[in-house]
């Protein structure tokens, strides 16, 4: 819990770092066979069949509105570059990791293989050629409205194409990981080495026909942009903090993290580092636990609003209310 909390105070960093921006991109896709239209707020976005765009968002609520439907977005202000692609169809990608591997190289015996493809596999339910089947298999199936980095850290985006052989080359060594010097696989150089790719579902399976004829569907339920969950504020345990004037601050803080997200623009960079990075909360669980030795009731309340909050933190795109 500690390191995670430490990753999202690290990444939070990144807003406090170029008060001039008020804007980041990101990739809207259409991989359908037909062109759409994309609305965000009162832009219109015409896309092409199989065709992504890039835009660029200001920092901020948006409302995104495709096919009789609308969903409010939020935009949290960090510097970043095609971090997630907006999927406004709710289409179907997969996650596919490939495993490239020496196989002159001792190392490569069968049985790591076989636990390293095995490492890198989810369960998926799938229904191929007239079976619906559950299988372990290194891809997996997505069809977020927001498909972000965070999930799946692809190297090889949708317009890319999986690489048909990597060149093997050994890790460079820096302070933090000097002590692979005396790793005897290091010493014996690199072996082998995973390759990560989104595909559009159509590109996925037109990329498995190479290798198997059996036919693939991929059982993934699409859920109406009303009914999908959002990310919000919502503190069952405020009630029960003790002490009135910590119950008080504890709002504030709240009220405070709102109004950052109601922030446009550069404007969500401005005035909200304490709020966003805990600093002035941290210092209130101190004075309250000096204050009352015995009672959690505003650890447990506080705890809970960073819990809600860290989703902010660490996705760029959310759906709000």
């Amino acid at each position: 819990m500690k390191k995670l909390i430490l990753l999202c105070l690290i990444s939070i960093s990144a807003l406090f770092t170029s008060c001039n921006s008020s804007s980041n991109d990101y990739w809207i896709d259409n991989p359908t066979e037909e062109p759409i239209t994309v609305y965000i707020d009162d832009t219109a976005y015409d896309i092409p069949p199989v065709t992504m765009i890039q835009i660029s968002l200001e920092y901020g609520k948006h409302q995104l509105k495709y096919n009789d439907q609308e969903i409010t977005i939020h935009n949290g202000g960090r510097v970043n570059k095609g971090q997630a692609i907006i999927n406004p169809t709710q289409s179907t990608y997969i996650f596919y990791k490939q495993l490239f591997i020496n196989e002159n190289d001792e190392r490569a015996t069968e049985e790591f293989i076989e636990w390293a493809i095995g490492t890198q596999s989810d369960s998926v339910r799938l229904k191929i050629n007239d079976s619906i089947v559950t299988v372990f298999i290194p891809f997996k199936p997505c069809n977020k409205l927001i498909i972000d980095k965070h999930d799946f850290d692809w190297k090889y985006n949708l317009d890319e194409p999986m690489p048909e052989g990597l060149t093997l080359t050994p890790s460079i060594i820096t302070r933090s990981n000097r002590s692979l010097l005396n790793d005897p696989n290091y010493q014996a150089g690199k072996f082998q080495e995973t390759a990560y790719k989104i595909f559009r579902e159509q590109e996925f399976k037109d990329y498995l026909k190479t290798v198997n004829d059996a036919t693939i569907e991929f059982l993934v339920e699409k859920t109406p942009y009303a009914s999908l969950p959002k990310a919000k504020i919502d503190l069952t345990l405020l009630n029960d903090i003790s002490d009135p004037e910590y119950k008080k601050a504890l709002e504030a803080q709240v009220q405070k993290f709102n109004q950052w997200l109601d922030a446009k623009g550069s404007k969500s960079t401005d005035g909200f580092k304490e709020v966003l990075m805990g600093s002035e909360l941290n210092k209130l669980k101190s004075e309250f636990a000096k204050k009352h030795p015995n009672d959690f009731t505003f650890s447990k309340a506080s705890n809970e609003f960073e819990e809600q909050k860290n989703i902010f933190m660490r996705y760029q795109l959310n759906i709000v209310e």
